[in-house]
């Protein structure tokens, strides 16, 4: 039983009495009768409450995504003949965030009611959903019953496949402008002819089919793609610099994400793509291929990476991807340069791989530490940890140039801007003829 706003009000109202009975003996009787009277009725209140008959389900969506609002629905069956108010509560997997915690109902006689909020886990994997809290409250309004129902059911969080999904919805899966994804360059910029379309506005005058035109009358332009069966191998660093926390993910979780987008769209321009996750050693390996199938299988590789507290092992990384990777292909390595130290040791066995392949490498910026400069420090304290941020990032800024000296190309941008940018330069790789 749990006493509404109105009984505590009601009781503080009871104090009054029993100070006056402190003055006149004689009221003893009548504070005593009042009391009783608010018991009682707080009594018939949760019998009345108990009385209401519900039942609760809750409705999962098949696969969870990291890092974003997901849609859960609880269903209320309300099967008696008086309107009710009563509060909800779902026990949700401690690495999620609700929006909102619980909320309150009114329930019709004889009704279904849905409440629908939001979950936002932090982290991949699976996890469980406990019971659903239900509180009911009396036509009195003095007392809530508190009732948990059995709901526990396992939820399985995967990396956001959003930007894939939409891909894979779209009619024209080519023309990825369509998606509202403004920063993705127009695919079509390759040395492959591919066919001829009518002109639309925005064509360059170089892609007009002069002598279709003719033919016709009316302006052609020449569809050109990349070249096909290219091969991209994707390295995910999964390393203790990885674990971080940006902006509310990981720094891991940032690059799974990323990673599955551009593999999609590696997948559907008809190339291979392949896998391999790293940290004090190789962890995964997926060789080049191409096909749907292939996609499913880097989606599971990743949905169970987690990050290592250990270094990272360039050297063991670089000698196996020497021996395993024979044909020329783009190497995206995923990974983090806070460290100098472990960092620096991949910089001479990137370099000599990009005397056979392409690489690049790809990281997103830690906001925590350029937050902490934009503002001055307030305090000795703050000044110190001012200091060491500068120090972390200038050299963080050195690394990055020593890195990009020996044709290896860099991308360093925003967590939310990271799978956007993969994506654009492995097209504009593609459109080059680089590979």
């Amino acid at each position: 039983m749990i006493p509404t706003t109105r009984l505590w009000a009601v009781l503080a109202l009871m104090a009054l009495p029993m100070m006056a009975a402190g003055f006149f003996p004689g009221l003893g009787g009548l504070v005593l009768a009042l009391d009783l009277l608010v018991v009682g009725l707080a009594a018939v209140d949760l019998v009345m409450a108990r009385r209401v008959r519900l039942e609760v389900h809750r409705h999962l969506p098949s696969k969870l995504s990291v890092g974003v609002p997901n849609r859960v629905e609880v269903q209320l069956i309300h099967r008696s003949n008086q309107a009710v108010q009563v509060r909800v509560r779902d026990d949700v997997p401690e690495a999620f965030t609700a929006t909102p915690e619980e909320a309150p109902l009114s329930l019709p006689p004889q009704s279904q009611t849905r409440w629908v909020y939001k979950v936002t886990p932090s982290r991949r994997g699976k996890f469980s959903f406990g019971d659903v809290h239900v509180r009911v409250r009396g036509p009195l309004g003095l007392v809530y019953d508190e009732r948990a129902f059995k709901a526990a059911q396992s939820a399985s969080v995967f990396p956001d496949l959003r930007g894939a999904s939409r891909l894979l919805l779209s009619g024209a899966a080519l023309d990825l402008v369509n998606l509202g994804l403004r920063q993705l360059r127009r695919d079509g910029r390759g040395s492959e002819f591919a066919r001829l379309r009518d002109y639309a506005q925005g064509d360059s005058v170089r892609e007009v089919d002069w002598k279709a035109t003719a033919r016709r009358g009316k302006p052609v332009t020449r569809v050109m793609e990349s070249e096909r069966s290219q091969s991209l191998l994707i390295a995910v660093d999964a390393g203790r610099s990885m674990a971080a926390q940006v902006d509310g993910l990981t720094k891991l979780d940032h690059a799974v994400n990323a990673a599955l987008f551009l593999a999609f769209v590696a997948v559907r321009n008809g190339d291979r793509v392949g896998l391999v996750v790293f940290a004090d050693g190789v962890k995964t390996y997926l060789p080049p291929a191409a096909g749907r199938g292939q996609y499913r299988k880097i989606v599971d590789a990743l949905y169970s990476a987690t990050p290592s507290l250990t270094y990272v092992d360039y050297l063991a990384l670089f000698k196996e991807l020497n021996v395993r990777l024979t044909r020329r292909s783009l190497l995206c390595v995923f990974t983090d340069f806070l460290d100098e130290e472990q960092a620096s040791t991949m910089i001479d066995p990137l370099h000599r791989l990009a005397r056979r392949h392409v690489p690049l490498c790809l990281s997103v910026k830690d906001t925590a530490l350029l937050g902490l400069l934009r503002q001055p420090p307030p305090g000795p304290e703050e000044a110190f940890q001012h200091a060491v941020a500068s120090e972390l990032l200038s050299d963080r800024e050195t690394l990055k140039a020593r890195v990009s000296m020996g044709g290896v190309q860099m991308i360093d941008v925003q967590p939310d801007e990271l799978s956007l940018a993969a994506v654009n330069r492995y097209l504009d790789i593609k459109a080059r003829g680089v590979l």
